[in-house]
């Protein structure tokens, strides 16, 4: 019996020394976050699988670089040089579809509501891009960029996108989008986060 849990102790001494060293060794590559759903806003039920994976939340000071430049864009119409500091911006993560390249987050932040969480990603390229024929409607508007929005429930929740809406600024001077609320569904989430990680 002694020996079993000898055994058992060092079998779990082992998995979280694992983890530790896959967290440390890469910690750019390992998700603090993980949404995985579905999209029907394809044209085959085979390409509705969808991921969002978070590396980390942008910092204050990147966060601000995009919201000015957001504000300028605005103003000038500049687009090239939009892109330019969204460019500049290090990659908070990922957005997968069945396609075989992902969109890279250059924005990432989130926010407590009463009703959940809402989390906030500008994408690059615009979504629908890559492989544009697996989509039931393409993205003719904005091929640059895209801002995402999720609302997080307890472990469920919805993506929306300024495909079907208009980003804005809100009060805290923040991208996020206009009329949540009455846009379009274009993704069912879950957290799929590994228990170790959250």
């Amino acid at each position: 019996m002694k020996l079993f849990f000898n055994s058992m102790s060092a079998a779990k001494s082992l998995t979280i020394f694992t983890v530790m060293m896959m967290l440390s060794a890469g910690v750019q590559a390992a998700s603090i976050l993980t949404l995985s759903g579905e999209t029907e806003e394809v044209k085959h039920d085979s390409d509705r699988e969808i991921r969002i994976s978070v590396i980390d939340w942008s910092g204050e000071e990147a966060k601000t670089a995009v919201e000015l430049a957001w504000k300028k864009y605005q103003q000038d119409n500049d687009v090239d040089a939009f892109l330019e500091i969204l460019e500049a911006q290090e990659s908070r993560g990922y957005l997968f579809t069945a396609a075989a390249t992902g969109y890279r987050i250059k924005y990432a932040w989130q926010e407590q509501t009463g009703n959940g969480q809402m989390m906030h990603f500008l994408v690059m390229p615009g979504l629908k891009t890559r492989n544009p024929y697996m989509w039931s409607t393409p993205n003719n508007d904005s091929p640059e960029f895209t801002l995402v929005q999720v609302h997080m429930g307890y472990e469920t929740g919805i993506a929306k996108t300024s495909l079907d809406g208009q980003i804005v600024v809100n009060e805290s001077g923040s991208l996020v989008l206009d009329r949540f609320g009455a846009l379009s569904k274009f993704a069912s989430l879950e957290d799929s986060t590994p228990f170790y990680l959250k």
